[in-house]
């Protein structure tokens, strides 16, 4: 309310900023020219009162631009300080859900991906689907590269690529087989980096993560990367509900399912193209519903058989379907 106020006063000002001589009419009627010349002769002897107030009002004038400006200049910085705020706000939400599921002191994550997630071997031969849509052209930035499976796939096929995890004990492992890893939180790493970025690849980490934090990401690392080159990111398909069921709810550093779609989405906003979603990990078909296979000698009940085998196939889709998905674009 002051800002406006302060505004309708500057510009009711403006209009005195300057006070002109009194104007005089082209009319040539003797009783207008004796009033043309009176009221010269009497600017003459305001002049000096005239110029005073001419100073005084554009000091005025000037004086509530100057703050008017500062006003808006202080406006801009609190807007900046209420996101400040809200940022470190969002981050001890984090911080406060991190202590919660704090786990004790002789808990080893490492070991326990290890038992859940599978032999490092079993994984690498699940990644290298990934060699066929990168960018070999560029490097690799693996972000959350945990035990460093797909930098060391990288490594065996001549890529250059360097990885960034938040967990110690993850980053001591990778450096103990000689990779290029270093401790770091992704959002904090990408938008302190200096230069740009090739390919970017991400395994089993949007699922960690709430969705402000995701398209930070993603955002920043459009902003980074360089043209040509493939982001990659592979999580937990929301779409099965034996993954949900077997992956998402062992892990208890799992924050959010994320959907093909809304991922998708992100992409196309953020500016990549050439979006692909391919989904993998089947679960094995002797865990999967039984179709009924035997054929009767009678038209109807086949029918109904085959409605039943119909609704069962999309309920062993929903039930059973790929543990896990990989969506890519190009930048």
């Amino acid at each position: 309310m002051f800002s406006s106020r302060l505004r309708e006063v500057t510009s009711r000002l403006e209009n005195f900023s300057n006070l002109r001589k009194i104007p005089v009419s082209d009319d040539i009627g003797f009783f207008r020219k004796i009033k043309n010349l009176y009221s010269n002769i009497l600017f003459l002897f305001l002049r000096p009162l005239v110029n005073r107030q001419n100073a005084y009002n554009k000091a005025v004038y000037d004086f509530n631009r100057e703050v008017l400006s500062n006003l808006d200049e202080v406006s801009r910085k609190i807007i900046n300080i209420r996101d400040k705020v809200d940022d470190i706000e969002d981050r001890l939400k984090k911080l406060e859900y991190k202590v919660w599921i704090d786990f004790p002191s002789n808990f080893d994550y490492s070991k326990f991906e290890d038992q859940f997630r599978g032999p490092e071997e079993l994984v690498k031969e699940r990644q290298k689907i990934y060699l066929d849509y990168i960018n070999k052209q560029k490097s690799v930035l693996d972000i959350g590269c945990g035990r460093g499976e797909f930098l060391e796939l990288l490594k065996e096929n001549g890529i250059k690529a360097f990885g960034i995890d938040s967990n110690r004990q993850m980053v001591k492992r990778c450096l103990d087989k000689g990779l290029e890893v270093e401790y770091a939180d992704a959002i904090s790493y990408l938008k302190n980096y200096q230069g740009s970025l090739g390919n970017i690849f991400l395994s089993m980490i949007v699922e960690h993560l709430d969705f402000k934090d995701i398209f930070t990401i993603i955002n920043t690392a459009w902003e980074k990367m360089e043209k040509d080159s493939v982001i990659l990111i592979d999580t937990i398909n929301p779409n099965s509900f034996y993954a949900q069921s077997r992956a998402y709810v062992i892990d208890p550093t799992h924050i959010n399912l994320v959907s093909p779609e809304t991922l998708s989405y992100t992409f196309q906003k953020v500016g990549f193209r050439n979006l692909k979603i391919i989904y993998k990990s089947p679960v094995p078909k002797e865990q999967r519903l039984k179709f009924i296979k035997h054929q009767i000698n009678d038209k109807e009940l086949n029918k109904v058989l085959r409605k039943i085998n119909n609704n069962l196939e999309i309920l062993d889709d929903i039930i059973f379907g790929n543990l896990e998905y990989v969506i890519m674009g190009v930048k």
